[in-house]
């Protein structure tokens, strides 16, 4: 399998057996677990013209593999939102009156694989289009992707990831088959990270979901320099007011964790917390960083402060006031501490 997979059960159940892969395969599980690389390296082996072993990679030598790798194979489609295809590349400033990049695949998008459908191959082979992700079509489009698996051909193969994949139509779910991944071993993920010089990072694997690639995105964003200044500032609190101060500052900065993700962090910090109170371990956060005060904490005061930081939650996205949300979001976090 290739080198850079985390998957390599998911990788031998799909190119190990004899019989010929469904024509629809659904990639379900959450984000940062190896899903997209691979649909890309499974895309890159069905198109290859090499003649290959069970488990074995695409050759990377063949003229379809160096198509591929360069993004021109006229027999491999890619389906995603304007959105996402724009931040792969540097995003154009939007110009005055020019609508929004869609966060949805368009139906048009579907309609010009509905024509690639029933266009013959180009190479001659397998013809293979990647959804990502599946949850971007709503109920019209994925309509429309349904009428093109309702005839299925042995050499057109759709490839659909999803995050979020119990919201996918019951009749897409039926017609394709689900492939779920879950999270790597932690050696395995440790690995991973090492051989990509990112070991100084598996510490915060338990804070994203042990999915390596989340945090290998964290780290090449900056984002884990921004969350490792939150995370000073949550086991070391300053008074709440100058606090949210900072945080205001801390969102606006490039690489900046945003406020529904330093909400997010707050509230796996108060979990934390409240296991530390009653002697279990912690479960997002590096033991040894915590207060080691914690198991001395009130935990009514710790379930309380999870509520009400849970409501807060809900106005994350757009508050009317940034700084007055983060002054509450400031107070309300910081009460156990002082009880």
């Amino acid at each position: 399998m290739p080198d850079s997979l985390l998957n390599v059960d998911i990788w031998s159940s799909l190119t190990g057996a004899a019989d010929r892969l469904p024509h629809a395969l659904l990639f379900a599980g959450q984000p940062g677990v190896g899903k997209r690389e691979l649909a890309d390296a499974l895309a890159a082996r069905l198109l290859c013209e090499t003649s290959l072993q069970a488990g074995q990679p695409a050759c990377g030598r063949c003229p379809s593999c160096m198509m591929f790798a360069s993004g021109q194979h006229p027999d491999f489609r890619r389906l995603q939102p304007d959105a996402s295809a724009e931040s792969e590349e540097e995003a154009p400033v939007a110009e005055e009156g020019k609508r929004k990049a869609s966060k949805q695949i368009r139906i048009g998008q579907i309609r010009e694989v509905e024509d690639f459908f029933h266009v013959g191959g180009h190479r001659g082979g397998a013809r293979v289009c990647i959804i990502d992700p599946a949850e971007a079509m709503n109920a019209i489009t994925a309509n429309a992707l349904l009428k093109i698996l309702e005839e299925p051909s042995v050499s057109l193969y759709f490839i659909m990831i999803s995050h979020r994949w119990h919201r996918l139509l019951p009749t897409l779910l039926s017609r394709s088959r689900r492939v779920m991944f879950g999270h790597p071993a932690e050696e395995q993920a440790k690995r991973w990270l090492a051989e990509r010089k990112l070991a100084e990072h598996a510490k915060w694997l338990p804070f994203f979901g042990h999915a390596p690639l989340e945090v290998a995105d964290a780290a090449k964003s900056g984002r884990l320099k921004a969350l490792d200044a939150l995370v000073a500032d949550l086991f070391k609190p300053a008074d709440p007011l100058a606090q949210a101060a900072r945080w205001e500052a801390l969102i606006k900065a490039d690489a900046s964790p945003g406020m529904e993700d330093l909400v997010l962090t707050v509230q796996k910090w108060l979990f934390d917390l409240s296991r530390l109170a009653v002697g279990m371990p912690a479960r997002y956060f590096p033991q040894a960083a915590l207060p080691r005060q914690a198991h001395k904490l009130s935990l009514p005061a710790l379930l309380q402060a999870q509520r009400q930081i849970g409501q807060l939650r809900a106005w994350a996205g757009h508050p009317l006031n940034p700084r007055l949300f983060l002054e509450d979001l400031c107070l309300r976090a910081f009460k156990p501490l002082k009880t």
